[in-house]
């Protein structure tokens, strides 16, 4: 018989009968609950930065010539604007973090209610967008970029707790329109999206009241049965949703902006009393590859309302009087390059920035600045801290789950960050393994102690064309390069008129057969090759 999860996915029958049932612009997940027996009241608030922000705008190394000179001599932060957080460690706070009741993120770090932490990455890092989201959503880091990640940190952990009955409340609660495959558990879903609570109770009501009725036996009865019980579970938290909309409130102004909309829902829920134990809230427009700008760019305008959006909460939260309970981190699928490019942006990257806010963290700075990370190829920077170190230490400090309930939920223990973790509930373990190695050796071109630097290479890049006299139009050009670069190959006439690009790509240092396709009729013809700065001339005949 076909899966139970198969038949929603393919079914276009009844109610909006697919895993994801969605009524006018009421989104819920298809809601599996697993029953949890949730061992204390903390909650987490997780928000997701997608598009992967740049952290080196974000947390500027303000002393740092190189900065200003090399890395980002168009797109820095001026010196002059930043908010000094550590001047040991020469890091300061992009000017717009201060934006927000009580100076925003930077009043939180001042009051130590922030924590900063550096260098967060992973293994084999992937620069795909959707690739990289679902590696931090899965807390799983795949062997190869076709192993399939079928299920979510956040869904496995609500997989492996045993309950004796229901929750009231669901255990994760998406604010947005797009479930999550965070909360993807091997049972089902573990959450409930919504957009506007007034919207999901009266919508829910009709998920119910529309059941599936096929009328005595069918193939596909317990599929049915499945759906309406779907449906039923949906009407029951709508309930339990709005109850404690109607019962909450808000007391500090938020900016009208979605991201600080959306913790206000957020705020408002906890505060009404619904149970939820998870929270995940959503910040667009963080893919910054052209126009980033610089101080009136697009990216400091989402560090405004980043800012804006966390300060309101936080301090919404201590004036309703459940701060104790309530942290909060903000994650990214992946950081910027620290060159910038040729577009007045930035593209994608390794290591990163991330932020824990709320009483119970530490409000200081984890590792030195990640830009100064080895530079693990000629444009990406190594990683510090495996980003599954975070999630381990929420499961652990802040679940109050045992290391080997966490060690089951992402495959393997994992060091705290600097060793000593982010909350203030962490203790010590001895039984940890070592934070990840960061290898001596740094890759940047202009770093004169890389031995692959165009500085210290005296040999030049050769080309070999074959066969050559060329008979038709096609050719292999074998390049020997000795150093990274992109590779753009020009056909021209003897007096130097061009007649067009035949191949343009990127390559690694290394040797490499490259299938030209070549223009024109019999004659001599050059082949000019520029390979980053570099040019190069092979001479071409056709017969």
């Amino acid at each position: 018989m076909i899966k139970r999860r198969d038949f929603i996915k393919q079914s276009t029958m009844g109610v909006g009968v697919v895993s994801n049932l969605s009524l006018g612009k009421m989104h819920v997940s298809a809601f599996e609950p697993a029953l949890a027996n949730v061992q204390n009241d903390n909650i987490l608030v997780v928000i997701q930065q997608f598009g992967g922000n740049d952290g080196m705008n974000t947390i500027t190394p303000y002393e740092w010539e190189s900065y200003y000179t090399l890395y980002r001599p168009k797109l820095h932060i001026p010196k002059n604007v930043v908010e000094p957080i550590s001047k040991d460690l020469g890091m300061a706070m992009h000017p717009n973090l201060k934006r927000g009741p009580k100076n925003g993120m930077l009043g939180l770090f001042n009051a130590g209610k922030l924590a900063v932490m550096h260098g967060l990455g992973y293994h084999n890092p992937n620069y795909s967008h959707f690739r990289s989201t679902d590696i931090w959503l899965s807390g799983v880091v795949p062997n190869n970029d076709t192993e399939p990640l079928k299920s979510g940190w956040l869904g496995r952990y609500f997989d492996r707790v045993r309950p004796s009955e229901r929750t009231d409340s669901p255990f994760c609660l998406q604010i947005g329109q797009n479930p999550s495959l965070m909360f993807l558990g091997e049972t089902g879903e573990k959450s409930i999206v919504l957009e506007d609570a007034e919207q999901l109770y009266s919508q829910a009501k009709s998920v119910e009241s529309n059941k599936i009725n096929i009328g005595g036996s069918a193939y596909f009865m317990s599929e049915f049965d499945y759906v309406n019980k779907v449906g039923q579970e949906v009407n029951e938290y709508s309930k339990v949703i709005k109850k404690a909309f109607d019962s909450g409130k808000n007391i500090e102004k938020y900016a009208d902006q979605p991201l600080a909309n959306q913790l206000k829902l957020v705020a408002r829920l906890i505060n009404g009393g619904l149970k939820s134990k998870v929270y995940f809230v959503e910040h667009h427009g963080y893919d910054t590859h052209s126009n980033q700008g610089v101080l009136d760019g697009i990216h400091s305008r989402l560090l405004a309302e980043l800012s804006e959006a966390i300060s309101a909460f936080q301090s919404d939260i201590e004036q309703l009087g459940h701060a104790s309970k309530v942290v909060g981190i903000t994650t990214s699928e992946f950081g910027r390059r620290p060159y910038e490019n040729g577009s007045l942006g930035t593209d994608h990257g390794t290591a990163n920035v991330g932020f824990a806010f709320g009483e119970a963290v530490k409000g200081e700075i984890f590792g030195f600045h990640f830009a100064f990370l080895q530079f693990r190829d000629f444009q990406n920077l190594w990683f510090k801290t495996d980003f599954r170190s975070i999630y381990y230490e929420i499961m652990v400090s802040w679940f109050d789950q045992t290391p080997e309930y966490a060690q089951n939920v992402l495959g393997s223990k994992f060091a705290y960050i600097e060793e000593k973790g982010f909350l203030k509930s962490t203790k010590k373990d001895i039984t940890l393994p070592p934070p990840p190695d960061v290898p001596k050796v740094n890759m940047d071109l202009n770093n004169p102690d890389n031995p692959l630097s165009p500085l210290n290479i005296t040999e030049q890049d050769k080309f070999t064309l074959y066969p050559n006299p060329v008979q038709g139009n096609s050719a292999f050009l074998n390049m020997r390069l000795y150093f990274q670069g992109s590779v753009r190959i020009v056909q021209t006439y003897v007096n130097g008129q061009e007649m067009g690009v035949i191949h343009e790509k990127t390559y690694q240092a290394g040797l490499h057969n490259v299938y030209l396709e070549l223009k024109g009729g019999p004659g001599l013809y050059l082949l000019r090759i520029k390979v980053g700065k570099r040019n190069h001339f092979v001479r071409c005949l056709k017969i």
